[in-house]
């Protein structure tokens, strides 16, 4: 997911992707609960569970989620000039709106803004958010980011009650097990260089779509 964050269609497919693999997870456990001597544990855990939003949100979502008009309400996407060049895209500076921040379509991807700009003697940041209607101004990724924690943990349990350990990426003081998710915010802003007149996205995850 966070490496299409700026690829609209492959990050609503991601995030479909990782809504039924999450919701696997409780699935298979109950499904091999004869494993277990005493499964009260689990029972204590689902009943936490459905107290916590991200959790029951989890559980009640439907595939629908993928479809663009679910992610319209709270998703958007803010072009940055840097080093705040004159008259940026079209503005002056004495006018009320910011003329170095505009709002275009999150549903296009960076390399079209990147691509079909004019040519112009500045960088950008391109800074996106996520969001979906049944979690209001909860930010998709940190939101999935916290999902996937809860289960991680869920599983850990789940092997210390039958003796076993579970292999973790989790970093020595890391708040997050996965190490990849400890800095949502780099992932959520993508930003520009210009080499030989032309702008470049720097750090641009590899294998990504153009256009």
């Amino acid at each position: 997911m966070a490496r299409n964050y700026h690829e609209p269609e492959p990050f609503r497919y991601s995030l479909g992707a990782f809504v039924q693999a999450a919701r696997n997870v409780t699935w298979v456990l109950q499904k091999e609960k004869r494993v277990f001597e005493d499964f009260s544990w689990y029972e204590e855990w689902a009943a936490r569970a459905k107290q916590d939003s991200l959790l029951r949100w989890l559980t009640q979502t439907r595939n629908s989620l993928v479809k663009q008009q679910a992610l319209e309400t709270y998703s958007w996407l803010e072009l940055v000039c840097v080093g705040k060049p004159p008259n940026p895209h079209g503005r002056d500076e004495d006018e009320d709106e910011d003329p170095f921040r505009i709002r275009v379509s999150p549903f296009m991807c960076t390399h079209y803004y990147i691509f079909s700009a004019p040519p112009e003697n500045h960088s950008h940041e391109f800074i996106r958010f996520w969001g979906i209607n049944d979690l209001g101004q909860r930010e998709l990724l940190e939101a999935c980011a916290d999902i996937y924690d809860q289960l991680d943990d869920l599983l850990r349990i789940a092997h210390e009650k039958v003796g076993a350990k579970m292999q973790s990426s989790r970093r020595p003081r890391a708040k997050r097990p996965l190490p990849c998710m400890e800095n949502i915010l780099e992932h959520r802003i993508a930003r520009t260089a210009l080499r030989d007149g032309r702008e470049v996205w720097e750090g641009e995850p590899p294998g990504l779509h153009k256009h």
